[in-house]
């Protein structure tokens, strides 16, 4: 066939009107049409691979591009779309390939750096990728998709503050893009910078109104901050914006059960269940708003989904090569309840460890180390073990079931709690120890304090209230305090309020073992919501917990004590962060204790 170059130059022409108004289909066959024509005009292959591209149909556009090279190889320009279309077929290595020489020719093209990073980051090379993305930077600062992948490079290795520099740097000379803003946003919110959060969020929201992500995130940064009037909006726009958007329906679920609203909250989990019937999180949230409002069986029963969520999945993989245990009769077997949360929720659940034990056979509890000693000896475990993996590897088990399944198993409710009191107790010994080394007159009432919780939990800065905010309490006559802070916030008791008599012993405390024998030369804990608590309710202390208005579904709502521990009254926020009252209630109620009243 002889070759018509006028002709398939005007193929050529009216391909690229047609692609100017989006007519992609017409546009590719006015480029087939060229190329018959003209099979050796380099011009008119590119032209037809970029725009099969386009069109998604990538092995066709693969074979054009290559017929491209393959008439003019000094091309840059078709071995990145080149490139393009591996990457989009999943063959990265060849999409490397054609991006690294397309860099021979030419090594100033930001472009392909950019594209070469986005084919390393598929790989999993993100060093490489990395290196990539800074140098499309270097050759075109103001290149605002860089900065964004570099960012999420850098998080992905765990590098969170980097990628947060990496955005703030984007944004002096990009500072228009929404994008930008957004991520920015996102990334303080994980690194709990809240307020730093909610103004890139809102920035997000001024330059793109329509951004639903930016109003789900906003919503989620107020969230944590109690600001639950101005979240719930946020919240609402985004799903006016995206009416599909799952996690916008569990989030609003969440900040309606902030405020108590536990129906309505179950409504919007409802909804996002319809939109997502396998995403765990959903049934996670849910079940814990039915735990909530009191129905423990059905609560529970959906709470198994905890074991589902990828985040959580490192505290079921080592025990999936066994059988669940289900609650049947297991004798002659080895049954292995193992720690899956904090040591709280370990002190709360172990009581279901004699039930499982009345069911028969060898059981084996495996716990933190900090709690090795307090549980030694504890009834219904015939073997303890220090939860970690290498003692795991060497334990020999027929069975596994994870602790909080075990309300589940035994189909608990609110009136069958196994709620007997005291289910731990102290080393005497121990208990002999602390008393020698408490400094308190023996008329004195002895009261331990507890400000601040593990400060790797989410809400943390929700739950805790700080020492100073203890201050109600120092102005009472007759009585001694004692820290049983642990961690950053014990820092605290260096500077305790004005007249408030503290004395810190904490640093001799070694584990739950010696703070329990502590516990048991006193005659009251105060504390916020943390392990503490529940090792007072488990040792039959009188126990005063104090909560935020947005408090953890066990402690249900509206109660001033809780069935799970019949020593402890609960003190609960009336707005959100407001301990003012709370610490106003504890103080009175203390002073009538110190009159000759009951706890």
């Amino acid at each position: 066939m002889n070759e018509s170059p006028a002709e398939a130059q005007q193929q050529l022409l009216l391909g690229n009107v047609h692609k100017k108004q989006g007519l992609l289909e017409d546009a590719m066959q006015c480029y087939q049409a060229g190329v018959t024509l003209c099979s050796g005009s380099a011009e008119l292959w590119f032209a037809l691979g970029t725009t099969l591209l386009e069109l998604s149909r990538l092995p066709e556009a693969v074979a054009a591009l290559q017929q491209a090279i393959a008439l003019q190889p000094d091309s840059a320009g078709v071995y990145m779309n080149l490139g393009n279309a591996f990457n989009e077929q999943g063959c990265t290595e060849d999409a490397i390939q054609c991006f690294q020489r397309g860099l021979t020719i030419c090594p100033g093209s930001a472009a392909l750096w950019f594209n070469l990073g986005i084919a390393f980051s598929s790989s999993s090379r993100l060093s490489e990728a990395m290196a990539a993305f800074q140098q499309a930077i270097t050759l075109q600062p103001d290149f605002p998709n860089a900065y964004l992948c570099l960012g999420s490079v850098l998080k992905e290795q765990g590098l969170s503050e980097a990628a947060v520099q990496c955005y703030q740097k984007g944004l002096t000379v990009c500072p228009g893009d929404a994008q930008l803003w957004h991520n920015l946003g996102t990334t303080l919110l994980e690194l709990r910078r809240l307020s730093e959060a909610v103004a890139a969020l809102q920035q997000a929201i001024a330059l793109k109104p329509d951004l639903a992500a930016a109003y789900n995130n906003l919503g989620n940064a107020l969230l944590k901050l109690q600001r639950l009037s101005e979240a719930v909006p946020m919240l609402q726009q985004a799903i006016a914006l995206k009416p599909d958007y799952t996690d916008a329906y569990i989030n609003l679920g969440f900040a309606l059960q902030f405020q108590g609203e536990i129906e309505e909250a179950i409504d919007f989990y409802n909804h996002a269940v319809t939109l997502n019937p396998t995403n765990p999180e959903v049934y996670n949230n849910r079940a814990q708003a039915i735990l909530l409002s009191g129905n423990l069986v059905r609560g529970f029963a959906e709470y198994e989904y905890r074991t589902k969520l990828n985040r959580c999945r490192h505290s079921y993989e080592w025990f999936t090569n066994k059988p669940r245990w289900q609650g049947e009769i297991f004798a002659g077997k080895r049954l292995l309840v193992y720690d899956e949360q904090g040591c709280g929720d370990v002190i709360q659940f172990s009581r279901y460890l004699p039930l499982v034990k009345a069911r028969g056979g060898f059981v084996q509890f495996s716990t933190p180390k900090p709690l090795l000693r307090l549980f030694t000896n504890f009834p219904g475990v015939d073997e303890l073990i220090e939860h970690t993996a290498a003692a795991i590897v060497r334990t020999q088990f027929d069975l596994a079931v994870p602790l909080l399944s075990l309300p589940h198993i035994f189909a608990t409710t609110l009136r069958t709690i196994p709620a007997g009191v005291p289910y731990l107790t102290a080393d005497s010994h121990s208990i002999v120890v602390w008393h020698r080394k408490m400094n308190c007159s023996g008329t004195n009432l002895r009261i331990g304090l507890v400000w601040g919780s593990n400060p790797a939990y989410a809400f943390a800065h929700i739950r805790d209230c700080g020492l100073k905010a203890m201050s109600p309490l120092a102005g009472i006559p007759g009585v001694t305090f004692y820290s049983l802070q642990k961690g950053e916030a014990a820092q605290q008791a260096n500077t305790p309020p004005a007249s408030m008599q503290l004395i810190n012993l904490t640093d001799d405390i070694a584990d739950f073992a010696d703070t329990a024998a502590l516990i048991m030369n006193l005659d009251l804990v105060v504390s916020v919501d943390t392990a503490v608590v529940h090792l007072a309710g488990a040792l039959g202390k009188p126990v005063w917990t104090l909560l935020p208005s947005a408090c953890d579904w066990r402690w249900l709502l509206l109660r001033n004590d809780t069935p799970w521990y019949p020593t402890m009254r609960l003190f609960r926020q009336s707005t959100p962060g407001n301990w003012g009252s709370v610490m106003t209630a504890v103080a009175r109620e203390l002073s009538a204790w110190q009159a000759g009243g009951t706890v």
